[in-house]
């Protein structure tokens, strides 16, 4: 009888797969800054985390993009290697992201004076052109952002997939630099480099010379920790919604499977993943329709609407965040809601709110904010 050779994986105890994941957790990035001092810490408890998959939700003209963008830009600055790989479903508007770069950078230069407050901008009165170091610098983290222009649902799977083999292809290259450098302090030579006519070494000699020892400090010296990156899929409902209409069946099969592929990346590479999504069932103002409680995500009673990608996709991610806007104060609410008056304009304010966490320690917070000069987040109140 033939005995397969192939055996199984070796049992892990209890105590070493938990410090096996605690030293994982340990090398988890600081989250990524939305911005605004304010937001992060009312909202967000520190920013978007690395190692999960966030699902910013929210109708047009609400702010999705630009968190993003805000997302991205603090990224690149806190990580000078680190990429990002922006997926873009639609139209990407690269000058909005340009001066949101510009306005971080000169954010950046200035210091943390105005973080313990949460005024995070200074205000100007008009865009100024950026100077030659600080264009170069922009123009430096431009190209550290890999844009992929994808069409439908597999072109969004192909563009992870390939950005997934080049992780690979660098930890083959750093794991051989490695090997190589290991051999060397150990004093063992390499074979590409030997001579054809090693016959000639004194054996005798090469074995006399005492090898460097090499312990975990020159590994942890030589091994230095990858680079931190992020992926930015803006929007995944569109893409989704062309793929279910469709197949229901076969569409949502092929969104688990990629989702749990994405969130294996996600996780086992500290990767800070953030989805774009859409909203469904909104309300227009004073507009009055039936309505359903699994249609209102939202705390605040008058903003209906909830994710475009529903709960199969709810479960599929780590943190659900949802962005809507509200009337800024109570005579813009009269208005807004009807006063019996002719419409008028009103003041509307952003929202955003936690409506997910699978860690549990952010979900019904939220935070009011205003958009200044198109690209500028700030915090406010209602």
């Amino acid at each position: 009888m033939e005995v397969d050779d192939k055996a199984g994986a070796p049992p892990l105890s209890g105590s070493t797969l938990l410090a096996n994941e605690e030293k994982h957790e340990s090398s988890r990035p600081a989250p990524a800054s939305c911005g605004n001092w304010a937001i992060d810490t009312g909202a967000l408890d520190g920013g978007f985390r690395y190692g999960e998959i966030t699902s910013i939700a929210g109708a047009k003209g609400t702010g999705k993009t630009l968190f993003a963008f805000h997302a991205i830009a603090s990224h690149l600055l806190a990580h000078e290697s680190g990429e990002v790989v922006l997926i873009a479903t639609s139209d990407i508007h690269l000058p909005r992201l340009r001066d949101v770069l510009i306005s971080r950078l000169e954010r950046h230069d200035r210091g943390p004076e105005f973080q313990e407050s949460g005024y995070v901008y200074s205000k100007q009165s008009a865009r100024k052109q950026p100077s030659p170091d600080l264009a170069h610098r922009v123009t430096s983290m431009l190209e550290r952002i890999r844009l992929c222009r994808v069409f439908d649902f597999p072109g969004v799977a192909e563009a992870v997939a390939e950005f997934t083999t080049s992780l690979e292809e660098n930890d083959r290259r750093d794991q051989e630099a490695f090997d190589a450098m290991e051999r060397k302090m150990k004093g063992i030579p390499d074979s590409e480099d030997e001579d054809e006519d090693s016959d000639a070494l004194d054996v005798e000699e090469h074995a006399a010379a005492k090898p460097k020892s090499f312990d975990d400090q020159d590994r942890n010296r030589l091994r230095q920790p990858a680079s931190a990156n992020m992926i930015v899929v803006d929007n995944m409902a569109s893409v989704v919604g062309s793929m279910m209409a469709k197949s229901q069946v076969q569409g949502h099969a092929m969104l688990a499977t990629f989702m749990q592929s994405l969130q294996h990346l996600t996780h086992r590479r500290h990767v800070c993943t953030l989805v774009i999504n859409s909203v469904v069932g909104l309300r227009l103002h004073g507009v009055q329709h039936p309505r359903r409680l699994d249609d209102h995500v939202s705390i605040f009673a008058s903003t209906l609407g909830k994710p475009a990608l529903g709960k199969h996709f709810a479960n599929l991610i780590d943190t659900s965040i949802f962005l809507s806007t509200v009337p800024k104060g109570r005579e813009d609410a009269d208005i807004a809601y009807g006063d019996g008056q002719r419409p008028r304009r009103f003041d509307e304010a952003g929202v955003i709110e936690v409506v997910k966490d699978r860690k549990g320690t952010r979900e019904g917070i939220w935070r009011a904010f205003v958009i200044e000069r198109g690209f500028e987040l700030q915090s406010t109140s209602l």
